[in-house]
């Protein structure tokens, strides 16, 4: 019998389960995926704030060592160019750019090292119930053959398509359609130490330092532009990034591509965080479109939340219920104005006049350009920054 069962080995799941065991609980981490591995739909940025965290928890030193860190940014709005740093975190002011497969593994590895119990390559068919509650997971097996595993909690950080949430039934909210798409890969040879954005009516691309070297370099699509690109995806970057980024266009043909071309795309929607032996976190909970690369930043900060909430739960401070259904609150009185900002942001529309002049405005003024930059990154509510926006 274990304290909790977290579903989902990744960047909301193993921190989680890390700090669940680093207080002192049974634990067991599952994930589907053998590691180390990729995640191909993952853009990969990490804000100051999910760098803090990383700090914070002592493994940071292991991402530095292969992901360098930059604090600048560069953001082309409509053509209005502001340059300058999203707001420092606790001492931390680097943004950082690992590949998931550096940065999934180090995390699950201090999860380990905190007493949970690891399993890689564990598909969760389905949930145990008893007596009205959650109350373990069903593992298929090879052959056919399932086990089970009981615990007072498990906690679905399984993603999107999360099983858990499809088992329990968690409502859905505030749904959003897939509005715009990415295609990027990775280049060697690219001078770049910054976050460069770019941003037009319907289109856009962006760039940021990655893993090992590399930088990644990605072009902006609307929905439908990205479907009908689906045959030659290479055509549909370059003639994207040539438009809107003609001086990062310049950078690709003296560089090395070392990986195929990438697509991605996803909905957006907010699910109920919690009910009877269940807890949501990371984007099983609640998925933004990722053209404000908030979502490893929110999914460690999520996983404090919760294990918090957690902890008073199962030490007896507070019903778990209702430690549970505060988590829920936090989560969403933190969330949901930068879920709505990233809604309307990854529509691309043209500015409003009154919203262009505040671009111009600020555009000298690196203090308010901080401000709306960490609209983005996490630490200035975009309700604050942007009221008319």
């Amino acid at each position: 019998m274990y304290d909790a069962i977290v579903v989902g080995a990744r960047c909301a799941g193993a921190p989680t389960a890390m700090l669940l065991a680093r207080k002192g609980y049974r634990v067991l981490l599952l994930d589907r995926d053998r590691f180390p591995s990729d995640m191909g739909q993952s853009t990969h940025l990490i804000h100051p704030l999910g760098a803090a965290h990383l700090r914070d928890w002592g493994v940071l030193p292991q991402i530095a060592a292969r992901a360098a860190p930059f604090t600048g940014w560069r953001v082309d709005l409509h053509g209005t160019v502001l340059q300058g740093a999203p707001p420092a975190v606790a001492g931390c002011d680097d943004s950082y750019g690992p590949r998931r497969y550096l940065l999934d593994s180090v995390l699950a590895e201090a999860a380990v090292a905190a007493g949970a119990e690891f399993r890689d390559g564990a598909r969760v068919a389905g949930l145990v119930e008893g007596d009205g509650r959650v109350a373990g997971v069903v593992i298929a097996g090879t052959g056919g053959r399932r086990q089970a595993e009981r615990a007072r909690l498990v906690i679905g950080a399984d993603g999107p398509n999360s099983v858990v949430a499809r088992s329990v039934g968690a409502k859905e909210s505030l749904c959003e359609p897939i509005v715009q798409s990415n295609i990027w890969s990775y280049w060697e040879g690219i001078a770049l130490d910054h976050v460069r954005l770019y941003i037009r009516e319907h289109k856009g691309a962006f760039a940021f330092p990655a893993s090992d070297g590399t930088v990644l370099v990605a072009a902006n699509l609307m929905h439908d532009e990205f479907v009908a690109a689906r045959h030659d995806r290479e055509a549909a970057f370059l003639a994207r990034v040539d438009e809107v980024a003609p001086d990062l266009r310049a950078m690709l043909p003296g560089a090395k591509r070392v990986e195929e071309f990438h697509g991605g795309c996803t909905r957006a929607f907010v699910r109920e965080a919690a009910g009877p032996g269940w807890a949501l976190t990371g984007d099983a909970g609640m998925k933004k479109d990722p053209v404000t690369a908030q979502g490893i930043s929110t999914a460690f900060r999520c996983a404090e939340m919760l294990a918090g909430a957690v902890d008073d739960g199962l030490s007896g401070r507070r019903p778990l219920d209702e430690a549970l259904g505060g988590y829920h609150e936090a989560r969403d009185d933190w969330l949901l104005p930068y879920y709505h900002f990233t809604a309307q942001l990854a529509r691309f529309a043209r500015p409003s006049e009154s919203l262009a002049a505040y671009y111009r405005r600020i555009q000298d003024d690196p203090g308010e350009t901080a401000r709306l930059f960490g609209a983005v990154t996490l630490t200035h509510s975009p309700e604050d920054v942007l009221p008319l926006a």
